[in-house]
């Protein structure tokens, strides 16, 4: 049996492993652009970037983020998650949830939240299966400005 994997926050260094992976979610990066993104938001308060590494490895990914509207109460906002294909289904997804829940309760907010793509109907039973409910449903928009 396998090492459950560690967890820790994100390095500058994770950058090759972090574009590849947003590449599993559907969002092709270059490892330099995703050096330079995470250089420039670290140190941001209410944001954190959690990684699991095994053997060595980056082997998934989480964005977090506080979201402070004037009309809801503040909650953490799951704004990115993936574990590398070859490694899903073995807790690595769970322990991360854990993960985000425990960091969303030291920030002192009682909710966590997290979009899904309608398409990722694995990703939705799992999400069920531990205790996240389905809220609405809803188009995203996007404008190119330039």
């Amino acid at each position: 049996m396998k090492a459950r994997p560690s967890l820790r926050d994100a390095r500058p260094q994770d950058s090759e492993s972090l574009a590849a992976l947003a590449g599993q979610l559907g969002y092709p990066n270059e490892p330099l652009a995703v050096r330079r993104r995470l250089e420039a938001q670290a140190g941001r308060p209410g944001q954190r970037i959690l990684v699991a590494e095994a053997e060595g490895r980056v082997i998934a990914w989480m964005g977090l983020e506080v979201v402070d509207h004037f009309y809801t109460p503040a909650f953490v906002m799951i704004t990115g998650f993936v574990v590398d294909e070859a490694h899903r289904g073995r807790g690595t997804g769970a322990l991360m949830l854990a993960e985000a829940e425990a960091w969303t309760r030291a920030q002192g907010l009682g909710r966590l939240r997290l979009k899904a793509n309608v398409l990722r109907t694995d990703a939705h039973r799992f999400y069920e299966a531990h205790g996240f409910s389905r809220t609405k449903e809803q188009y995203d928009y996007s404008k190119a400005l330039g």
